[in-house]
């Protein structure tokens, strides 16, 4: 079922794409109906709508204020440059008689009029209008230039990684659990190590790929990841998708693609004794947030497009979040949790990994975990950690979080967590900015 709904989908969109070619004569409404309608799908990439805008004619001046409206609705940095080249090749025609486009951002302020003085509430603030074409990429240069020096900010840590697991048979939501693994991650001059002490509450002494059990698995991709978007061997395509707010700090939230020609992320299944692996590269798709003051990277989301149907793999999506952690003193952005959900044949599988118990990685001293791995795991990171809430006007621009490279803080504020503290414990609190 859901391969022919796809399948018709994708028969929509040709059609789409036919039409156009067979009418290239369009009135501003038509224009904006179908600029909203290809963002509503994403079938197309921001380039791709921006090449069909530029063969249309059409028949009515396009003003500034539809361009700002179908900019504020989601339409890209080239569309909106084919929107403007199509407003100055209409420039002498007569306006449309009516408003084609809506948008809160550009909408008239009507409140104030000579009637008797009343109190309006609404029912929603209003959302906060994108950045500009030249803000946005300042964004972006800061955003990759973060990306690419971020393995080499990271300090030698160990951490403990708590992997939730979880699968529905039927490839739905009714989950059932099959179980939690405990590993002990060390992170030393850019090598990352995973060794699975507890599996089930039973003691254990494997790598991440024998644990067995069927069900999803990830390793590594934190670091990996963010760099594969970023680098220029990727070429990936960016555009503008929304402002949010995650952890109480405004988010800057570019969409971005990846093709399968230019893609370095691999889905493998089987292996482990169940048989011969396959492996593929796919393109993929996502979400990147960032701190737009910084570039500071806290949330990436991907999902794998264009999955040959012959391979057993459908479908597969990892959010990956990271946060300000304190180690011996100093603060570092690493990673905090991650949710992986991949579905093969009729079986959904369901990963929530979070990141535990930072320490400093000492080269001569023994690493031990003063922990009984039989023990109850923690409990799962609180939803103000997790979810993301909305943007709008109201709220005060965020102050810029410090680099993974900040100084020490005073130790007045921070003191090192000692070597026989709790080890579920989250990190401590950062002190307050400087005002």
């Amino acid at each position: 079922m859901m391969l022919n709904m796809k399948g018709r989908l994708c028969l929509l969109v040709l059609c789409l794409g036919v039409a156009l070619q067979a009418q290239m004569q369009m009135n501003v409404e038509q224009l904006a109906d179908f600029v909203r309608s290809e963002l509503a799908l994403q079938q197309h990439t921001d380039k791709q709508i921006a090449a069909y805008i530029k063969k249309i004619s059409l028949s009515e001046k396009l003003t500034d204020k539809t361009i700002t409206d179908l900019e504020a609705q989601g339409a890209g940095p080239k569309t909106v440059q084919a929107l403007q080249e199509l407003r100055d090749q209409t420039a002498n025609m007569k306006p449309s008689g009516r408003d084609a486009t809506y948008s809160p951002a550009t909408a008239p302020d009507n409140t104030l009029s000579s009637a008797p003085p009343t109190a309006t509430l609404s029912a929603a603030p209003a959302p906060i209008p994108p950045p500009n074409s030249v803000k946005q990429q300042e964004i972006l240069d800061s955003m990759r230039q973060y990306a690419m020096s971020y393995e080499q900010s990271l300090p030698n840590y160990i951490c403990v990684r708590v992997d939730r697991r979880y699968i529905d048979p039927n490839a739905g939501q009714s989950y059932r659990s099959i179980g939690t693994v405990l590993a002990k991650v060390s992170y030393n001059e850019g090598e990352e190590k995973y060794k699975v002490y507890s599996v089930n509450g039973k003691i254990v002494d494997t790598d991440m790929g024998g644990i067995g059990g069927g069900g999803a698995r990830s390793t590594g991709e934190f670091a990996g990841m963010m760099r594969s978007i970023f680098e220029p061997k990727s070429q990936a395509e960016f555009g503008w998708d929304h402002w949010g707010t995650l952890r109480g700090r405004r988010m800057a939230v570019f969409n971005y693609f990846i093709d399968s020609g230019h893609s370095s992320y691999t889905i493998s299944y089987g292996g482990d004794g169940e048989g011969y692996e396959q492996r593929i590269v796919t393109a993929y798709k996502g979400l990147v947030y960032a701190d737009p003051n910084t570039g500071e990277i806290d949330r990436i989301k991907f999902m794998a497009v264009d999955v040959p149907r012959s391979f057993p793999v459908q479908e597969t999506s990892e959010i990956l979040d990271y946060d300000l952690v304190n180690i011996s003193g100093q603060q570092f952005v690493l990673p905090l949790r991650a949710l992986l959900l991949m579905t093969a044949g009729r079986q959904r599988s369901k990963n929530e990994i979070e990141f535990r118990d930072y320490r400093k990685f000492g080269t001569e001293s023994t690493i031990t975990y003063d922990m009984d791995p039989t023990a109850p795991p923690p409990a799962p990171l609180d939803s103000s950690k997790t979810d993301e809430q909305p943007a709008t006007a109201a709220p005060s621009p965020n102050t810029p979080k410090p680099q993974p490279q900040a100084a020490p803080a005073k130790p007045a504020e921070i003191k090192p967590k000692p070597s026989d503290s709790n080890p579920w414990s989250l990190p401590t609190a950062p002190p307050p900015p400087p005002q």
